[in-house]
């Protein structure tokens, strides 16, 4: 009799320990407040950069979006990166970095250096011809690549050569951006382009400008909608990467 007492109190400390046991919370966590991260075409080189600093800040939800696409409503935190142009009247600031204009052509060219005035007589059209620069160069047309004129890339290499869109040769080809200008003038013996510091590789030759005023630098900016502490964190993690 004293078994059947001992197993029943047994049985009856184990309902009341279950019944005891606190529930399983299934409450979802709240997903982090989204930033909207655009980037100009001329920078896009940092685009590594940004996917690396925005793993390492988690507390943010991070969303690139093309810079052809409008911000989406409802979305208050938003950075925008650009190449600073010399009429840019953007607030709320921070440098990255810089990038300068550089002169690419075509390494089968063997091209080292042209004068500021055979610069602008090409990009002219007033130089058409590449043996009218040095009897070495091919007796035929040059083929000059440069980009839309609302291109920030576009308006500071106005800015640093002294032309303008109305001096621009109408016979121009036009690349959308960077990349693809670097490829076209990879591609073409008797190209030449205009791309940046940060663009230019092996693929393509840099031109020595004499006679350059050395005034083709010019910052690289984020824009940021507000001083967010994680956004400002961001920023510093951009800054650290590249300039390491």
């Amino acid at each position: 009799m004293r078994v059947y007492k001992f197993i029943l109190l047994e049985l009856a400390f184990l309902l009341i320990s279950a019944c005891s046991v606190e529930p399983i919370n299934h409450s979802i966590s709240t997903p982090p407040p989204v930033v909207q991260i655009q980037v100009d075409p001329v920078v896009d080189w940092v685009s590594p950069v940004i996917q690396i600093c925005n793993q390492q800040i988690p507390e943010r939800g991070w969303i690139i979006q093309s810079p052809d696409t409008l911000p989406e409503e409802g979305i208050e935190k938003n950075i925008r990166i650009f190449w600073a142009t010399p009429t840019d009247t953007s607030q709320n600031t921070f440098q990255i970095t810089h990038d300068a204009i550089q002169i690419v052509v075509n390494p089968s060219l063997s091209l080292h250096s042209l004068t500021f005035l055979e610069l602008k007589a090409v990009f002219s059209g007033k130089i058409n011809q590449w043996n009218e620069i040095a009897e070495n160069l091919p007796a035929a047309e040059i083929q000059v690549w440069t980009y839309p004129q609302s291109s920030s890339i576009m308006e500071n290499f106005f800015q640093w050569s002294g032309l303008s869109p109305q001096s621009l040769s109408p016979l121009v080809y036009l690349a959308p951006n960077p990349l693809q200008l670097r490829n076209a003038v990879a591609e073409n013996p008797l190209s030449i382009g205009i791309l940046t510091t940060r663009w230019s590789n092996q693929q393509v030759d840099t031109v020595l400008i004499e006679e350059d005023q050395d005034n083709r630098e010019f910052p690289v900016l984020a824009e940021l909608t507000e001083s967010d502490p994680y956004m400002l964190e961001w920023l510093f993690c951009i800054q650290s990467q590249i300039n390491q």
